[in-house]
């Protein structure tokens, strides 16, 4: 894969999972209680979003190693990039948290919040290694297909 479409998809997907921390894991009707998602269950539909996000991102890495004007760019981090990562993070926040890892979640949202507001300002940082400090918590954690190693 694309080096470029890997870094874009982990600081998506620490997005997603930031937001979802905020979520909590289970609620109550006045006659039902949702079950809270396991953390196999979180993994495997996590990894599923970012699956499904990664031919648009390659395929917009691939016009970045052409190395194209500043406009150009803007325009694939904020037309392509942004909008993939909002999807990715609606998708991921839907899921929920797995009970007890609040702290980790927390943390993997907070690194690739962070990120996706360094890409914000300077959208000439997607074509560096600005998520690679989300990677490293959320390979770990399972999330190979949002945190590929670069």
């Amino acid at each position: 894969m694309i080096r470029l479409g890997r870094i874009a998809l982990a600081g998506m997907l620490v997005a997603g999972v930031a937001a979802a921390a905020g979520c909590g894991s289970s609620s109550k009707t006045a006659s039902t209680t949702t079950a809270a998602i396991t953390k196999a269950e979180f993994v495997a539909k996590a990894n599923a979003i970012c699956g499904k996000a990664d031919p648009v991102l390659s395929a917009a890495g691939s016009k970045l190693e052409a190395k194209p004007p500043k406009a150009e760019i803007e325009a694939l981090v904020k037309g392509t990039y942004l909008p993939s990562i909002e999807a990715q993070i609606t998708g991921i926040k839907a899921l929920g948290v797995p009970a007890g890892e609040e702290s980790t979640v927390t943390n993997m949202l907070t690194l690739a919040q962070g990120d996706v507001e360094k890409v914000k300002a300077d959208p000439a940082l997607i074509a560096t290694d600005v998520f690679a400090d989300f990677a490293k918590v959320a390979h770990p954690y399972g999330l190979t297909a949002c945190a590929p190693t670069s």
